[in-house]
Parts: C-alpha cells; sequence; structure tokens
C-alpha cells in the first residue's frame, strides 16, 4: 500500500511539472470592429507598429467581412511599409486592390505599391530590378490615373528610377568592356541607347559606343558615336579619349 502511493504521489508530481510548462494562451478579449481598428491607428499614429499591426489584425479576426476590416486591410500595408517590410505591405496593397478594384482608396494602394518597389531599390551597383519594377508601376499608375493626388511625386520617382536604371547599365557595361568582352558591352550599350539617347546625361554612354565599335571593328559606326559626342558634349572629359 505504501508502494502504491508513493508511485501516486510520483506520478502526480510528474503530471503537475508537466502541465506547469504548458504555456496557457488566454482567451483575446472581444472587442467591435471599430474599437479595434481606431485602437489599431492610434497605434500606428504613434510608432507602435507591432501594437498597431495586433489590433488590425483582431478586426480582421473577430469582425471578417466588416467595412472595418476593409479599411485594415490597406492600414495593414501602410503599417508594414512604415516598418520597412516593403514586401508585406505590398500583398495587402494587392489584396485590397485585388478585393475592392473600384473603391476610391485604389489609387492611393497602387502608388504604395510602387512606391514598396522604388523603396526597395539597392544602388546602381546592385540588381536593378526593383527600379525597373518601380518605374513601370508608377507610368502604368500616370496612365490609368492621370490625375492622382500623387502625380508630382511621381515624375520624380520616376526621373530618379531612370538614372538609377542608367548607371546600373553603365556599370555593368563598362565591366564587360573592361573585361574586353566587347559584344556583351554592344549588347547593353544598344539598348541604353535605345532608351536613354535623349537623356542629358549620356556623354560616358556615347563614349562607350564608340569605343566598344572602334573595338568590334565597325569603325564608321564608332565614329558616328564620337562625333555625336563631340557635337552634343564638347567639354566632356570622354572628348580627349577619342582615338
Amino acid at each position: 500500500m505504501k508502494r502504491l502511493f508513493v508511485i501516486l504521489v510520483g506520478s502526480a508530481l510528474i503530471l503537475s511539472s508537466c502541465s506547469s510548462n504548458k504555456k496557457i494562451v488566454p482567451t483575446e478579449q472581444e472587442k467591435s470592429a471599430y474599437e479595434w481598428y481606431n485602437e489599431g491607428i492610434q497605434q500606428y499614429v504613434d510608432h507602435d507598429y507591432d501594437d498597431a499591426e495586433h489590433s488590425l489584425d483582431m478586426v480582421n479576426e473577430q469582425h471578417p467581412g466588416s467595412v472595418y476590416a476593409k479599411r485594415a486591410m490597406l492600414a495593414l500595408g501602410d503599417v508594414y511599409f512604415a516598418k520597412g517590410e516593403y514586401i508585406l505591405a505590398r500583398d495587402y496593397y494587392k489584396r485590397f486592390v485585388k478585393l475592392y478594384p473600384i473603391d476610391k482608396n485604389v489609387v492611393y494602394a497602387k502608388y504604395k505599391i510602387a512606391l514598396s518597389y522604388y523603396k526597395s531599390r539597392n544602388g546602381y551597383k546592385l540588381d536593378a530590378t526593383p527600379a525597373r519594377l518601380a518605374l513601370k508601376k508608377f507610368i502604368e499608375l500616370l496612365r490609368e490615373y492621370p490625375n492622382n493626388p500623387y502625380t508630382e511625386k511621381i515624375y520624380t520617382y520616376i526621373t530618379n528610377c531612370a538614372v538609377e536604371i542608367y548607371k546600373h547599365e553603365l556599370f555593368v557595361t563598362k565591366f564587360y568592356a573592361d573585361l574586353d568582352h566587347f559584344k556583351a558591352a554592344k549588347n547593353r550599350l544598344d539598348y541604353m541607347y535605345k532608351h536613354f539617347k535623349n537623356v542629358r546625361f549620356n556623354d560616358e554612354m556615347l563614349y562607350l559606343l564608340g569605343r566598344v565599335y572602334w573595338h568590334l571593328g565597325k569603325k564608321n559606326e564608332a565614329k558616328k558615336f564620337f562625333a555625336q559626342l563631340k557635337k552634343l558634349y564638347p567639354d566632356s572629359e570622354y572628348v580627349k579619349e577619342i582615338p
């Protein structure tokens, strides 16, 4: 009997120890969609982004399909955007556009989608994909909503993207040219000449075009690029480098 008592006490202690290690997850308080949403927006305004994320998530969890759930979806995009988590922000903005394509805030969501790509840029020496996608999305936005309230900013962003893509292409081209991979350099330069020949800062591009075509034995074409360089940029440092 004494042995049985010891076994039972030992088992109870083991069970007690196991149960004490279990994390008790409290049930989330029930609040109206209005309360959760306003709470989340205030936390967002106060830069309490983690708390804002939780409150806005609770709108969708406790009150799915409500008008505040719709608003919370857009607000969650803003929360993640503010945190610099641009991929997550984009997901919420895209979801909003898909679910509510005729809502008045769609133009805002599309603007923030483009801006999220813009904010993800890596600098001209690295991958230019975010700059290209931002440029594409900004142009699409202007075509779809030519009188949108972000137009002036969009033109600035487009210019910045174009400059970065130009610098990236030039950086890669110079890399190929310095390694004497002139055919690869030519392919990049032909693309650049097609898309950037009218910009005001392309003297180095024209010089590289002449240099690469010259090394490929296409001296007549090279001379045309050199002549264009002299005409458009007579004071350029690259004029002195013309063979």
